[in-house]
C-alpha cells in the first residue's frame, strides 16, 4: 500500500463530478490490486441534516453543516479514485461487537461511468418509532421500511444513510443473512425512498456492501484521527 500526501478537494465529488488533482511529485501509477492512499479533505457544500419521518428519526453521528471541511483519506484502486472517507471516526455498538466507521464518504459505484458522480455514505443513528416483527414491510409516507429481525420503538440502530439521485435511504450497518441461498447478507434494516427509481436501491446496496466491507478488512486502519 503506498500514501500520497497530497490536498484534493473533494467539494466537486460531492456535487456529482468527481475530479481529483494529485500532486505531480507523487508515485508512479499502483501495481495491480495495490491501493494508494491520499490525504484529502471533504467540503461540504449542502447540509445533511437529521431527517424526521412519521415511522422514524435518523440523525448523522456528526453535525454536517454547509462550509464545513473533514480532513480525509482517499483509496485509489486500478480504476483510480474508488473511495474517499473522512478521518474522523464513529465508534457504534453492534450486537455484541464495536466498529469505527468514518462520519462521511463517498463511495465508486457501478452507475459512476453513466453519472460521473460518487455515492454519499453519512454514519448515523436511526430510531424507529414502530414495533416491527421480523420480516415485517411498513409503508410509511414516502418510505419502505423492512425489518429481518425484529425491532422495537425507540431502539437506536446503527445505520448508513446512502445519498444517490438526490434521495436518502437509511440501511443498519448490522447485517443478516440472505433469504436466498445463493444471495449476499442483507441489512437488518432497510428504509428505501420510495419516490426514487427502482435502480437506484441496486446502488444504494453496491455502496452499503463496498462501505461495510472496508471496515472489515481494515482497509482505513492506520488514516483515521
Amino acid at each position: 500500500m503506498k500514501k500520497i500526501r497530497s490536498t484534493v478537494a473533494l467539494a466537486a465529488l460531492l456535487i456529482g463530478a468527481a475530479n481529483f488533482a494529485i500532486a505531480q511529485n507523487a508515485p508512479g501509477a499502483p501495481q495491480p490490486g495495490a491501493l494508494t492512499f491520499v490525504d484529502s479533505d471533504i467540503r461540504l457544500v449542502i447540509d445533511y441534516p437529521p431527517v424526521a419521518a412519521k415511522a422514524f428519526a435518523s440523525t448523522p453521528v456528526r453535525q454536517l453543516k454547509k462550509g464545513s471541511v473533514l480532513p480525509a483519506t482517499g483509496v485509489i484502486g486500478p480504476l483510480g479514485m474508488t473511495q474517499m472517507w473522512s478521518r474522523s471516526q464513529h465508534e457504534f455498538s453492534i450486537g455484541p461487537r464495536t466498529a469505527k466507521y468514518p462520519v462521511i464518504g463517498s463511495v465508486r459505484c457501478s452507475n459512476f461511468p453513466n453519472t460521473g458522480s460518487f455515492t454519499r455514505v453519512i454514519a448515523s443513528t436511526t430510531v424507529l418509532k414502530v414495533n416491527l416483527k421480523a420480516g415485517e414491510v411498513l409503508h410509511s409516507g414516502d418510505y419502505r421500511i423492512e425489518a429481518r429481525r425484529a425491532i422495537q420503538s425507540g431502539e437506536a440502530i446503527p445505520t448508513l444513510r446512502i445519498v444517490t439521485g438526490g434521495k436518502d435511504y437509511f440501511l443498519s450497518i448490522e447485517e443478516t443473512p440472505s433469504n436466498h441461498k445463493d444471495a449476499s447478507t442483507q441489512p437488518a434494516l432497510a428504509i428505501v425512498n420510495e419516490l426514487a427509481p427502482p435502480g437506484d436501491f441496486d446502488i444504494v446496496m453496491e455502496a452499503w456492501r463496498k462501505s461495510n466491507e472496508s471496515i472489515r478488512t481494515g482497509v482505513l486502519n492506520g488514516h483515521e484521527e
